[in-house]
């Protein structure tokens, strides 16, 4: 990196800094060329924080530390999520607002109690701070609001953390919502306030909380001085996509530049979309790996799960098709951690199956069945309270001793009853018990998510809780509640797992990653990136999004589009292979 005019300003700066600018421009290497000048003024005990939303985004930032940071220094920033932060807050201070030691109701928890009040979201927040003033028990929607009364409300809390951390740096500042931006502002009292920003990357628009006017808040209060980089380029200098997605942004002309092409394909027959995905993973690899002379590292983009999933099955084996044979591509899928765990619960209380009675272990697996469906319900599923209410039906006639209808529980009681026997060997254990996850549409469903767990990052956190679990006979003793605590406490503390060579994730979870190259997929009716019947406000946000996915990569980025899609940009040139 230049250090040009703009960013020697930066470096000089004293107060508080908003910088903005575009992905790639150097906002988050400039900030930490300030944290690291800044070190040489902390005392010993004193610390830099910069705070980013996701593990993605921390890894990233740990990576971009190790090259200008030697290993003393890097002691002295602290890089964390926002939600590990107040987590620590409100944990080491909760008890000043209500008088009881601070405890936490895990995700998974917290999304099957919120269930239970139908949607009615104004009864689970009045709940929610029940059980916070009465109980000292915190959901996790909540850790951001309390942490920032907490710094607010207290002068000798807020002291406290800004003599810790004397300068706080922020990333993705526009997508903090209220809360975040409370707690941010409390420090800036007695801190020095870092915020980068990118007004053109708010994705998270749709979140409670999320204001388009967050930018605008800081330079009001905080009266920061203000730098823009946004003409800079240094993720992808060569291959204009950085252009290019500035003009799908703003829907303006642009020549489609020689680093993005487009694969199509027809909504009927042959090659389907997942099959022509595979041709330009296989196609988009080749090309990089020549052209860079190693192995690249690839994305496989869409705006929904579902697609993604497809895509994934179909990489995953080998595929014939007219121009030949498809190798089957080994990948990682990144996956819905929260439908995976609470599969994965099921599983678990499996696992306790040989020393339970029948009557116990069935409703205990069904009560699992039913939580998996609480949180596909919170999502907005339709049809998951039907399912709930079927499980909760089998539950009660399995309790009363009648027949049970329930195709789901049919199957889980006739996998009881031919026996269960467990070796003492987590991972075959949890392979054998998973396999019985199978025989109904229901639990189908929760298999496919089940296999998606060793994705949580969480292998070796969840074999190590399983040993402890074991009874040293034939079965593992609570072990739903032992995974249920190895995995809320890897999805707070452990950084998402490195980039693999290939990558599969939806647009939103891309942001703040990289890659050699990108593969976009387009749905021929679900999962459009453009649509001609959706409203002006849904565009746009489509649009922002599909910036964030095509400036995700370095070198090249692949389209796979129906025939008929709309067009990205006007005058936009198409071709196909």
């Amino acid at each position: 990196m230049k250090l040009d005019d703009a960013r020697r300003a930066i470096l000089a700066s004293t107060g508080h800094v908003l910088i903005e600018g575009g992905p790639g421009c150097g906002k988050t290497t400039i900030a930490l060329l300030k944290a690291l000048a800044a070190l040489s003024d902390l005392q010993d005990e004193q610390r830099v924080v910069f705070l980013s939303f996701s593990r993605a985004a921390v890894r990233q930032i740990n990576d971009r530390m190790s090259g200008l940071f030697n290993r003393s220094a890097r002691t002295r920033l602290e890089i964390r999520t926002f939600h590990a932060f107040f987590l620590e807050l409100v944990r080491s201070h909760g008890r000043l607002l209500t008088g009881r030691p601070a405890s936490f109701i895990t995700p998974d928890r917290e999304r099957e109690l919120r269930a239970d009040f139908g949607g009615d979201k104004d009864a689970w927040l009045t709940e929610c701070r029940r059980m916070a003033s009465e109980e000292g028990r915190f959901v996790f929607d909540l850790l951001a609001d309390t942490a920032a009364t907490l710094l607010e409300g207290s002068t000798a809390v807020r002291a406290l953390y800004s003599s810790i951390y004397p300068l706080v740096i922020v990333d993705e500042f526009q997508d903090t919502n209220i809360d975040q931006w409370r707690a941010v502002r409390a420090l800036s009292q007695t801190s020095t306030v870092i915020c980068l920003a990118d007004p053109d990357q708010r994705i998270f628009g749709h979140l409670p909380g999320v204001d388009e006017e967050r930018i605008a808040h800081a330079i009001a209060h905080l009266q920061p001085a203000c730098f823009d980089l946004s003409k800079d380029n240094y993720r992808s200098p060569a291959g204009g996509l950085l252009r290019y997605a500035n003009a799908v942004l703003r829907n303006t002309p642009s020549p489609l530049p020689g680093g993005v092409k487009t694969l199509t394909y027809a909504r009927y027959g042959a090659p389907t979309v997942e099959i022509r995905t595979h041709q330009a993973v296989i196609a988009l690899r080749s090309h990089l790996r020549a052209e860079l002379r190693r192995d690249p590292t690839l994305a496989v983009l869409a705006t929904t799960n579902s697609l993604i999933a497809r895509v994934s099955e179909t990489i995953s084996v080998d595929n014939v098709t007219a121009r030949g044979v498809l190798s089957a591509v080994d990948h990682n899928l990144h996956w819905d951690p929260e439908l995976a765990a609470a599969a994965g619960f099921v599983v678990a209380s499996m696992l306790e199956w040989p020393a339970l009675s029948r009557l116990e272990a069935g409703t205990k697996t069904l009560r699992a069945v039913a939580d998996f469906y609480r949180t596909k319900f919170t999502r907005g599923t339709t049809g998951a309270r039907d399912k709930i209410h079927t499980i909760e039906r089998a539950i009660t006639a399995l309790t009363d001793g009648k027949p049970v209808r329930s195709k789901a529980a049919r199957v889980l009681l006739a996998a009881y009853d031919s026996g269960l026997v467990l070796a003492g060997q987590p991972v075959a254990d949890w392979q054998e018990a998973r396999a019985r996850m199978q025989g109904a549409a229901e639990l189908d469903e929760m298999f496919k998510q089940v296999r998606m767990l060793r994705l949580l990052n969480a292998t070796d956190a969840l074999a190590l809780a399983l040993t402890q679990a074991w009874d040293g006979a034939a079965a593992y003793t609570d072990a739903a509640a032992a995974i249920r605590r190895a995995l809320a406490n890897d999805q707070m503390a452990v950084p998402e797992q490195n980039t693999a060579t290939v990558s599969l994730m939806s647009m939103h979870r891309s942001k703040g990653k990289e890659f050699d190259g990108v593969v976009i997929v387009e749905g021929a009716y679900n999962s459009r990136l453009l649509d001609a019947e959706w409203d002006a406000e849904r565009v746009q946000a489509n649009r922002r999004l599909l910036r964030v996915a095509i400036t995700r990569a370095r070198h090249m980025v692949v389209f796979v589009r129906p025939e008929d899609a709309l067009p990205l940009t006007p005058y936009r040139r198409r071709t196909s292979a």
